[in-house]
């Protein structure tokens, strides 16, 4: 391989999370750059979906899964892997298992290592096995707002590979490539040597160690300028409309709304945010899609420290006028709430309570909101969500049903235990009454959330 050059560093990371496939994978291939990112200080931790038990290279031995299990712990330690999440996914066949169920089990292990970064094999597999294949696809649809680096291989090295055993490997162009850095080797083969059922007859892996000498080349399937953004290809990262686009366009819309007259929706509080925050202690809040903030003003009268996030300057311009008047102190940010989420969760800021009311994008972004929101709660924190029924369809709310919400559209939030879900009828945001879905949920203290870094300005 070329010298790593201006691309030759890793990136800045307090927790990565590996997400992989069988036993092995952490070592022969992710294996240097996970001990990279140890000895610069990161916390890393491992989901292995599979036992690794239809392994050919080990044999007929019954006891497979669990020679590779005590084969895996002893290839963390050496790589300084703190954390394993083992699973008893089938192997061979997990391409054939729920993506949502995967996803949901990578969600929940980023939230209990409060991971910052993935780690993953590149989207083609590596050699193209469709094991590797689905634990890429798994980590990218279950950590939405998480930046997602690739271990790739240099298509000079693939192609070596290829001609010498008749191989699969996927190689990636120069262009494809993001980052090359310089590896140490050492613990690598450490762990590899634990992997005896694996590594004693493959000759496959030695060459191609020999093929990379001391550099491993890696590329962002989601980079950090990029997470989270609607109508991102996880494979390509290519975007039709990018998140700025569609955020600007949202933006403008809702200006020239609020800007056409002096109160669009009405002033009071939310009556089941108030029902149900009320028994709470003040703590830090973020209000997403506020609006003119009738449930952020509350809130702050209450003593919380508000963030209100909002596409609208027009909006939050009213709602900051409003608070000056009252001698109230909340934050405001104009900006895309799944972004906002993002940055926040990146400089290690957690909220007590999120506040989702009548905020409506199309399915794929409802659920990419929904988790993002449920991410950025600390360990015992609360998510309220409240949206137009389908029922309301034509009477008020958004004209496109796919829109509108249903109990089932809040359910099984990946982390959150769910203590109120139901329909409501009542004033909703405007004068109409209409019928609502209200979902009241919380963060178990287990469940790996951070206690909360009180917001005081946006990220």
């Amino acid at each position: 391989m070329d010298g790593a050059g201006p691309r030759g560093s890793l990136p800045a990371a307090s927790s990565v999370l590996a997400v992989c496939a069988h036993p092995d994978d952490e070592s022969f291939g992710l294996g240097a750059v996970l001990r990279h990112f140890v000895d610069d200080g990161a916390e890393v931790a491992m989901l292995c979906f599979t036992h690794g038990e239809a392994s050919s290279l080990g044999g007929s031995d019954h006891r497979l899964a669990e020679i590779r299990r005590a084969e895996l712990d002893g290839a963390a330690a050496a790589l300084g892997i703190g954390r394993i999440q083992l699973l008893n996914r089938p192997d061979g066949s997990l391409a054939e298992e729920p993506l949502e169920d995967l996803a949901g089990e990578v969600a929940a292990t980023v939230d209990e290592v409060s991971a910052d970064l993935l780690l993953v094999f590149d989207e083609g597999g590596i050699t193209g096995h469709p094991d590797h294949r689905r634990a890429t696809e798994a980590a990218l649809a279950g950590a939405p707002t998480l930046p997602v680096l690739a271990w790739s291989l240099p298509l000079d090295v693939a192609g070596a590979l290829n001609a010498e055993f008749g191989a699969t490997f996927l190689g990636r162009d120069e262009p494809e490539i993001d980052v090359v850095v310089r590896v140490d080797r050492t613990h690598q083969r450490q762990a590899i040597a634990c992997h005896t059922s694996q590594s004693s007859d493959n000759p496959v892996l030695w060459r191609r160690l020999e093929l990379l000498g001391d550099e491993e080349a890696l590329r962002w399937l989601r980079s950090p300028a990029s997470r989270g953004r609607p109508g991102v290809d996880p494979v390509s990262d290519s975007l039709p409309v990018s998140r700025d686009e569609s955020h600007s366009s949202l933006a403008e819309e809702w200006d020239r709304r609020y800007a056409s007259s002096p109160r669009v929706f009405r002033a009071e509080p939310d009556e089941s945010l108030v029902e149900l925050a009320s028994p709470l202690p003040p703590a830090s809040a973020v209000d997403l899609g506020a609006g003119e903030g009738r449930n952020s003003l509350w809130l702050a009268r209450r003593g919380w420290n508000v963030v209100a996030v909002d596409a609208s300057v027009v909006a939050l311009n009213r709602l900051s006028d409003a608070a000056e008047i009252e001698g109230l102190s909340i934050t405001t940010a104009a900006d895309d709430l799944v972004s906002y989420l993002a940055e926040a969760r990146v400089a290690g800021t957690h909220f007590d309570l999120v506040v989702v009311a009548y905020v409506h994008p199309d399915a794929s972004g409802r659920a990419e909101l929904l988790s993002a929101a449920a991410h950025s709660l600390s360990a015992g924190g609360h998510l309220f969500v409240v949206g137009h029924h389908v029922s309301s369809l034509g009477v008020t709310g958004p004209p496109d049903p796919a829109r509108l919400y249903t109990e089932d559209d809040l359910r099984g939030i990946p982390g959150l235990d769910v203590l109120r879900l139901e329909q409501r009828r009542g004033k909703s945001d405007v004068s109409e009454p209409g019928t609502d879905v209200v979902l009241w949920a919380r963060r178990g203290a287990a469940d790996g959330g951070k206690p909360s870094s009180t917001a005081t300005h946006a990220p």
